[in-house]
């Protein structure tokens, strides 16, 4: 019986704490899933006894995300988990290849990315605890990933949580 007390209220905890990141489609709110990154370790080439530095590629499986937007201005309903900002999160664009995206670079920091912010986004408060984002410019057209760059990485080749969508 305690460990079931201990389990619902991690549970709890879990869900009262989470982000939550929706789209709007066709004027209803779709809710995005989390998805992970896959990072493929290429090692680097050895010559004469010296060993040039290997490379990360981090990648999402799949030729096209599976949410698409209406379009070229995707709104976007984001609700932090606490103690985050909402000006850690940030749209940025992949790279397409025949049965996957790719992030240009491994490192988040690294990488051109559009900060959700004044700038760049037209917010308001959706009157709970979420923020009704919206570029105030038109995306190209391709797929895209929203990231929380404060975020802690996954596992030894650091890969991270995203939401993907497709910009028709």
């Amino acid at each position: 019986m305690r460990y079931i007390n201990v389990i619902c209220a991690l549970l709890l905890t879990a869900a009262t704490y989470a982000q939550t990141v929706r789209l709007e489609v066709a004027g209803n709110l779709v809710e995005l899933e989390a998805q992970q990154t896959q990072s493929e370790l290429k090692p680097g080439w050895k010559i004469a006894d010296v060993k040039l530095k290997d490379k990360v590629v981090r990648y999402l499986w799949g030729a096209h995300a599976t949410q698409l937007t209406d379009d070229r201005t995707p709104t976007f309903v984001i609700t932090p988990a606490a103690g985050q900002v909402l000006c850690d999160f940030a749209l940025m664009r992949l790279k397409s290849r025949r049965n996957h995206r790719r992030m240009a670079k491994p490192e988040l920091k690294d990488n051109e990315y559009s900060r959700v912010e004044p700038a760049t986004f037209e917010m308001k408060s959706d009157g709970k605890q979420g923020f009704v984002c919206k570029p105030r410019n038109p995306l190209d057209k391709g797929e895209y990933i929203l990231v929380y760059l404060n975020q802690t990485p996954i596992g030894e080749l650091r890969d991270l949580k995203v939401y993907s969508i497709q910009v028709p």
